[in-house]
């Protein structure tokens, strides 16, 4: 197959599905409440929800982003009443963090959420045939590679 011939077949629409994967994790959700949350705020309340009692530096580890990011990820929880920020129990200096009610049923509806998209791309998925999944797989875990090796060098 040519490189041309390649790129119309594959490469285009890899990145189409890559900019709308990009625009839906831009986009907002109440997941149940009142409240609309941006992915990397229910991404929070979801890690909160799997550790409660966690601390600020605990839940940026687990979130992967740095302590000011989750520091003003959660200031903005707490103003939308998803989070309760308090002192851990024999702790004078260290924040523990806990769902609020709001913050459980968000929590809840995330989970359903994300549980509904994996079954519709299991079933986009399954209709490949099993001979070519591990070549699925080898491409997945390249492209993965290249785009890691891509944020890297801009962010040097």
């Amino acid at each position: 197959m040519e490189q041309e011939e390649l790129a119309q077949k594959v490469i285009r629409p890899f990145k189409r599905i890559a900019r709308l994967y990009s625009e839906l994790d831009q986009t907002t959700s109440n997941y149940g409440t009142d409240v609309p949350l941006f992915p990397p705020e229910i991404h929070a309340i979801t890690a909160i929800g799997n550790h409660p009692g966690t601390s600020l530096t605990e839940l940026t580890q687990y979130l992967d982003v740095t302590k000011g990011t989750t520091t003003k990820l959660v200031q903005k929880l707490v103003k939308k009443g998803m989070v309760i920020k308090q002192f851990a129990p024999n702790s004078e200096n260290q924040l523990s963090l806990e769902l609020t009610k709001k913050g459980q049923i968000a929590d809840q509806h995330h989970q359903e959420y994300d549980a509904y998209l994996d079954q519709q791309l299991i079933a986009i998925y399954q209709q490949v045939p099993d001979a070519l999944l591990p070549y699925l797989e080898t491409i997945s875990s390249q492209s993965e590679a290249f785009f890691k090796k891509m944020i890297a060098e801009r962010q040097k």
